[in-house]
């Protein structure tokens, strides 16, 4: 997708016509010889997450989806885009947010998140990683002596979980764009770490009372073209990155030189993308079916005898959290009317 400047100062795409109604666009997607306006970009972007959704059966009535919303672009997004898509139909939406606990950082994270759910009329819960954890991610981090991204992503994905355990959710809906999944792949392909890369097609399967699927309704919209959606659709989302964010990871390099390989072949990463869910199969056979035990504390997935995060939790602050953890969770879904059953 483009949209850069030309010499007179206007953007490029603003002086094309749109290739299906002729009014003036805001995008030229190269890979498909489009230029959009905003009505049939916005169009474009939902039709993508409508055929994710729709393969697994994500927008059948009565569905229940939980949002991961960060109050960035890409959840803000997605959230747009899924309520478009998924609404008409008769899907049950509520979205979570994370407070991280990072000082003003995570303020206007969360603010932007509520916004953005109260402009598009879906319930949200907000859980605070102090309350629940009983420490901020970072100091967690330093407690434990891990890196801050490590723990993070520890925390996040436990209390997701259990939010969609606890909610009943078919789906979590995670706002991975195709930039990152493509991204993530290569750099695990580095570290040939095939049981990562079988986790990294549209949506992993669930396991009753033990983990949700997680669902990625961006898995074939590029970074690009998930902002430019953002902008366009009005929606809220928070234009700061994370203070903790690592400075030039493998991931960025790989964004890069893949963005530049699509400028110069159109269409290369689309074709990664789809290529990559087709090959899904082969990567789970690899790597077989073995599935996770329970944490003899929460009651959540874990390798051994605890899981990651009360391990985390126990070393941190003396005792592990994850029934505290659950337990809060539950209450504020409760509150919200959405804990599993309800409604």
């Amino acid at each position: 997708m483009e949209s850069g400047s030309a010499s007179s100062g206007q953007p490029a795409a603003a002086r094309a016509r749109c290739s299906v109604c002729g009014a003036p666009a805001v995008a030229r997607v190269p890979y498909a010889r489009l230029s959009l306006c905003p009505k049939h970009f916005m169009e474009f972007v939902e039709r993508k997450v409508r055929r994710v959704l729709e393969r697994v059966g994500a927008l059948r009535p009565g569905a229940k989806l939980l949002a991961a919303v960060s109050g960035g672009k890409d959840s803000a997004a997605m959230l747009q885009a899924v309520v478009r898509v998924a609404a008409p139909r008769g899907v049950r939406l509520a979205a979570l947010h994370l407070d991280l606990g990072f000082d003003g950082y995570s303020s206007a994270s969360r603010d932007a998140a509520v916004a953005a759910c109260e402009k598009l009329g879906v319930p949200c819960v907000v859980v605070r990683v102090a309350e629940a954890a009983g420490l901020p991610v970072h100091e967690l981090a330093r407690r434990v002596r891990r890196p801050t991204c490590s723990v993070c992503g520890v925390v996040k994905r436990y209390l997701i979980n259990a939010a969609a355990v606890e909610m009943g959710a078919d789906y979590v809906l995670m706002g991975h764009n195709a930039d990152d999944i493509i991204a993530y792949t290569v750099k695990e392909f580095l570290n040939q770490n095939l049981e990562a890369i079988a986790k990294l097609g549209p949506a992993t399967e669930s396991i009753p009372g033990l983990a949700a699927g997680r669902l990625r309704p961006l898995y074939e919209v590029y970074e690009r073209e998930a902002l430019l959606y953002a902008v366009v659709s009005g929606v809220p989302f928070l234009h700061d990155e994370c203070p903790y964010r690592p400075r030039a990871p493998i991931e960025q390099r790989v964004k890069e030189f893949m963005n530049r390989l699509e400028e110069e072949h159109p269409g290369v990463k689309i074709g990664f993308i789809r290529r990559l869910e087709k090959r899904m199969d082969l990567y789970r056979s690899l790597v077989g079916d073995e599935k996770p035990g329970r944490c003899r504390v929460c009651g959540l997935p874990a390798a051994g005898e605890e899981c990651s995060f009360c391990r985390i939790t126990r070393r941190a602050t003396g005792e592990p959290r994850g029934t505290l953890a659950r337990s809060l969770i539950r209450a504020k879904l409760a509150e919200a009317g959405l804990l599993g059953g309800e409604g």
